[in-house]
């Protein structure tokens, strides 16, 4: 604490004790006069700010996500920044259940911002994304007892696009989606397994232009 601050802390709980100096509770606030009060104040020193410095500058902030801790009484919030669409990528993993943050640097050539995510039978979350370098869809995991992402690598060869949602279904599976040249494509991933158990290829309608899955 500044001294400037200690000053007016003093002079404010100096001022309470005089208005009141025995008031017992119940009792009625009684007016006291002050008359030194004023010139008090105006002797007072002006209180200066403090510099916090500069927020920072030159990334996105696009993604948060919640995720429920273990414990399932409080949540993880993984807050997602990114200097360009396929990186730096630094996620903040905070648990409100602990106040820890834990910064991870993720890695290039993948965007998180646009990726597929759902919350596993497991509790922990599941994010899909096309690589840059293979276009094949790579899988990250979250888990909330580490507060860690967890790499999986390449799970659908030959599968990206530009969206890619992912559903929990009531197997404890998850369905993914992409796109597959001009056709969406679908596929189910094992996370007992760890791996993906059905690729469905392209289905659907042709788009001259691609297509995206929602």
């Amino acid at each position: 604490m500044s001294t400037n601050t200690g000053w007016w802390a003093t002079l404010c709980m100096a001022a309470m004790w005089t208005a009141a100096p025995s008031l017992a509770a119940g009792e009625p606030w009684r007016v006291v006069e002050q008359s030194e009060l004023k010139q008090a104040l105006e002797r007072a020193p002006v209180l200066q700010t403090e510099p916090l410095g500069e927020p920072a500058r030159g990334v996105n902030v696009w993604e948060r996500w919640f995720v429920p801790n273990p414990d399932r009484k409080s949540w993880d919030v993984l807050q997602v920044y990114f200097k360009e669409y396929y990186g730096p990528t630094w996620l903040f993993a905070i648990d409100l259940g602990t106040g820890a943050v834990k910064k991870q640097r993720l890695p290039d050539d993948h965007q998180f911002y646009l990726s597929g995510r759902a919350l596993g039978f497991d509790g922990k979350y599941y994010i899909a994304m096309p690589s840059r370098r293979t276009w094949s869809m790579d899988l990250f995991v979250y888990d909330p007892a580490t507060n860690t992402v967890e790499d999986r690598g390449e799970i659908v060869p030959g599968l990206g696009g530009e969206v890619r949602p992912l559903a929990t279904g009531p197997d404890g599976r998850i369905c993914g989606t992409g796109t597959r040249g001009n056709q969406v494509g679908l596929y189910i991933y094992d996370p007992k397994l760890d791996k993906m158990v059905k690729d469905f290829g392209p289905v659907g309608p042709r788009h001259p232009n691609g297509a995206w899955s929602r």
